[in-house]
């Protein structure tokens, strides 16, 4: 829980836990039970001691009495101990020049439950009850510092508290000024808000014929839609048709021109085969002319030679008659 949550809700007041305590224990360790039960059994005891006043002189003078006599009764008693402490061989021993000081000093012991005032109970009881007072008042000076300190955190708190109610006073008083001012410009935001819905009813009326112009408009669109998929879909199927004509023309084309070529390829075989045949018939001819044309160059020298006059009769022949064979 954060400090500014426990500042807006302290809450209920809780029962305040000694913390300290419980984290550095006494180191005696002693209860209150064990102190009282101490006590108890004490009682008897302490019934035996006389409790003084103050205020009476009658006691008072007994008390000084008794103990005056205890104490002289004392003095008597370590006078006649150091006597008896000290043998004859020893105080002949002693030199005369010696110093008193040079003397050895004896401790002598002294019967406490004699010489005090109260007895050895007496003085058990107040101890134990010394002792217990001591604990408690060690106890309760813990406790006080606890609570001391307890006080100045609350007080610490209590002024931080009271520093935020005075800022949130000041901030309530800045927030009813801001609230007046809310106030007066909602005033004119609820007037701007029945102009702004006189005019939202307007464009809604406009929204309304929009909407149903949009609804016609929507519906040609259907319509157009319509329309426009199935003449796709008579496209599609017409594109499908030319690329099924397209695929069956460039196959029949392909066909086609493979039988050309083979044709082609046959008639031209063909053709060098008749052009060799009548390279070779030409050659023969050639040949065969060659022969002829020298044979007939042999005629024509043999029968230049002869006279003509022994063949044919005189003006027989008008003319060259040699140029009329063919050959």
């Amino acid at each position: 829980m954060s400090l500014a949550q426990w500042k807006r809700d302290p809450g209920p007041p809780q029962e305040w836990h000694d913390w300290v305590e419980e984290l550095f224990s006494p180191s005696l360790n002693l209860e209150k039970e064990a102190i009282m039960e101490g006590v108890n059994k004490e009682t008897a005891v302490k019934s035996k001691i006389k409790r003084i006043s103050m205020l009476d002189p009658e006691t008072v003078r007994e008390v000084y009495e008794r103990v005056h006599m205890m104490s002289m009764m004392n003095d008597e008693m370590k006078t006649t101990g150091l006597k008896k402490s000290l043998p004859l061989e020893q105080k002949s021993t002693v030199p005369a020049s010696s110093s008193p000081n040079d003397v050895p000093k004896k401790t002598v012991e002294v019967n406490l439950e004699e010489s005090c005032v109260w007895d050895s109970e007496e003085i058990s009881v107040l101890r134990k009850v010394f002792k217990q007072v001591k604990e408690e008042n060690r106890k309760y000076r813990v406790k006080n510092k606890e609570i001391e300190k307890r006080n100045m955190e609350l007080e610490m708190k209590y002024n931080s508290l009271l520093k935020d109610l005075d800022d949130k006073n000041f901030k309530l008083t800045e927030v009813i000024k801001a609230n007046s001012r809310l106030k007066i410009h909602c005033e004119h935001l609820q007037n701007e808000l029945d102009e702004t819905n006189v005019r939202m009813t307007a464009m809604e009326q406009i929204f309304k014929e929009i909407n149903e112009e949009k609804g016609k408009m929507v519906k040609d669109v259907h319509e157009l839609r319509l329309a426009a998929d199935k003449e796709r879909m008579e496209k599609n199927s017409l594109q499908l048709k030319l690329e099924a004509i397209q695929h069956q023309t460039a196959s029949e084309k392909i066909a086609l021109e493979e039988s050309i070529r083979i044709q082609c390829r046959d008639q031209i075989a063909n053709l060098e085969k008749n052009v060799m045949d009548l390279t070779k018939e030409l050659n023969k001819e050639i040949k065969a002319h060659k022969t002829t044309k020298r044979g007939l160059d042999h005629l024509r020298n043999h029968f230049a030679s002869l006279p003509l006059s022994h063949i044919v009769p005189p003006n027989a022949v008008n003319s060259d008659q040699i140029s009329q064979f063919q050959y």
